[in-house]
């Protein structure tokens, strides 16, 4: 089964979200490497980087699998929640479940911001859900000075529904934020900052129905192709570029203070019901 190469865009398959939802159930490849209450956080190795990939995995018993879908849609009610996101937008459509998308990032500690140019898509199964996304190269949105263009590899969601309000989810995320990145930080990333975007998420889902209900509620173009006329343009596939268009220099941000990353983490912690 032949998966995305990093850059190529096309319409998604169903062998696409089949592969995605493969590795994320699969529980031979992966180490355990946190457990946090209803969170459980593995670790695996992988070809394409030597960054290791997460996965998280939550039990939500107060979320339905509908709800927690919408939530990870819904761009206008991301601004709301989303504290680590600084500006993102929508660029081209490349299926009515597909598109091209710019996403903004107020990186972790005092690391350099980091945005992104990301191919999604997303599609349902019985009682499951799946997104994902991965990095590409589009003309119309070069690097910008205030950040440092990012890689995702792979990154998505399978949800799964258990029950009428309850349901799991499995995020996986494996990226490159091109950088010298201490050891230190990227184990914090795995076992802190993941759980925290997931307890995020959890606060936003429970949020969202009562949000959408005062917010264009039958709006829902992810939902309903119907609704998606004329919000994007078509993809011209003259804007993908098949190689990076980032300069390929070495960001060192080893000098980043630890102490002061890991009492974030902490402070973070308080409250934690995940």
């Amino acid at each position: 089964m032949r998966f995305y190469q990093l850059g190529e865009v096309r319409p998604p398959r169903d062998d696409d979200f089949m592969y995605f939802k493969e590795m994320a159930q699969d529980e031979s490849h992966w180490k355990k490497s946190h457990i946090r209450k209803k969170i459980k956080v593995f670790t695996r190795v992988t070809e394409a980087s030597n960054i290791k990939m997460i996965k998280v995995v939550a039990n939500l018993q107060d979320i339905s699998a509908d709800v927690l879908y919408d939530t990870l849609h819904d761009p206008i009610y991301r601004s709301e929640w989303d504290a680590t996101m600084k500006e993102g937008f929508q660029i081209c459509q490349v299926a009515q479940d597909s598109v091209i998308e710019y996403y903004g990032l107020k990186a972790p500690f005092t690391f350099k911001n980091r945005d992104f140019v990301l191919h999604r898509s997303w599609r349902k199964f019985g009682s499951e859900y799946i997104i994902f996304n991965r990095s590409v190269f589009h003309k119309k949105v070069p690097p910008k000075p205030d950040y440092v263009r990012a890689l995702t590899y792979l990154t998505g969601y399978v949800i799964t529904s258990t029950g009428p309000s309850s349901c799991e989810m499995i995020y996986i995320t494996q990226n490159d934020p091109r950088g010298t990145i201490p050891a230190w930080a990227i184990n914090l990333v795995a076992t802190s900052v993941a759980p925290s975007i997931m307890k995020s998420l959890h606060r936003a889902a429970s949020h969202y129905p009562a949000w959408k209900a005062q917010h264009d509620p039958q709006f829902m173009p992810w939902r309903h192709q119907s609704q998606q006329s004329g919000l994007l343009p078509a993809v011209d596939m003259t804007d993908i570029l098949s190689e990076p268009d980032y300069a390929r220099t070495t960001i060192d941000e080893t000098n980043v203070d630890e102490n002061a990353a890991r009492q974030a983490c902490a402070s973070d912690d308080v409250d934690n019901d995940l």
